[in-house]
């Protein structure tokens, strides 16, 4: 395979989805001090939310699920609310990974 083929490319950007989710909750977690109203794990889990969408988008067969997954981060991580609790953004991000391996084994 060729250093710059578009096939070693795609390969490795199915990785910014659980980059994005879980690397907002390790940023949560290891800031002494966070910025009050300020989420970093929730706008990861946004941020991942959007990638999967790309990722979907992208496919030859498109997959319903993991296309709505924004709309859903903006009714789970509404700005209007209180800062989600941090259990809800563990139980995102899985759900987040879980969508990406359907997505990738699935949807190929």
């Amino acid at each position: 395979m060729a250093e710059g083929s578009p096939l070693k490319n795609r390969l490795h950007l199915w990785l910014v989805v659980p980059a994005l989710a879980w690397g907002g909750i390790l940023a949560r977690v290891l800031l002494p001090f966070p910025p009050p109203y300020i989420s970093f794990g929730a706008y990861g889990c946004v941020l991942g939310s959007i990638a999967i969408a790309v990722l979907a988008i992208r496919k030859k067969k498109k997959d319903i699920v993991s296309l709505c997954t924004p709309i859903f981060a903006f009714f789970i991580f509404n700005p209007m609310a209180p800062t989600p609790d941090f259990l809800i953004e563990l139980l995102y991000a899985a759900t987040l990974t879980a969508l990406l391996i359907r997505l990738e084994k699935r949807f190929h």
